[in-house]
């Protein structure tokens, strides 16, 4: 029997929101602060609906990283990864993780996040991840997407592009926000 596992990071396998964490990781709490109360316009028109979870955080990233060198994003994020990931689990979800993986189930990480401050950790402990991308032009962050945000419908989408589910005898996920009820769909 061949099992796929599916777990949805922030808030679920990750105990915290992994953008707001890495963000002030990598500019400080106060620089957050000030960011929020900047942003704070657009956050409520996003917590009101007026907003897509997409605008909202291609947005967040612009004001936070637009024009941020890529390397040293990517060295802050194997940074954030190796300190904060591994204090900050879900430690019930991850021990069934590691159950999963005793049995050679594959698995996947599949977030709305970037991949640049989870991939150090996933590659350490063999996950595969499936995640948002940035695009990223002369070295630099733009602050737009590459890809579509990994959020909703386009966890599905993302997750049938790379893995051919009839291929599974049996699914699982974890996830338990919003952004994961499609997902939460595949399961059998």
């Amino acid at each position: 029997m061949k099992t796929l596992v599916l777990v949805d990071f922030d808030k679920t396998l990750y105990k915290k929101d992994s953008l707001i964490e890495f963000t002030r990781f990598y500019k400080g709490t106060f620089r957050l602060i000030i960011g929020f109360i900047t942003l704070l316009p657009m956050l409520l028109n996003w917590k009101l609906g007026k907003i897509s979870n997409e605008t909202a955080k291609q947005k967040f990233m612009t004001y936070f990283f637009k024009n941020e060198h890529y390397n040293l994003f990517l060295e802050k994020g194997k940074q954030f990864s190796n300190e904060n990931i591994p204090r900050n689990l879900n430690k019930n979800i991850w021990g069934k993780i590691q159950q999963f993986q005793e049995q050679n189930a594959d698995i996947y990480i599949v977030t709305a996040s970037f991949g640049e401050w989870i991939y150090g950790w996933t590659e350490e402990n063999n996950l595969k991840l499936i995640t948002s991308k940035l695009e990223i032009a002369n070295n630099k962050i733009t602050g737009k997407f590459k890809t579509k945000n990994c959020y909703g419908i386009e966890k599905v989408n993302r997750i049938k592009e790379k893995i051919n589910l009839e291929n599974y005898d049996k699914i699982v996920v974890f996830g338990n926000g919003k952004g994961d009820y499609e997902m939460l769909q595949l399961r059998k």
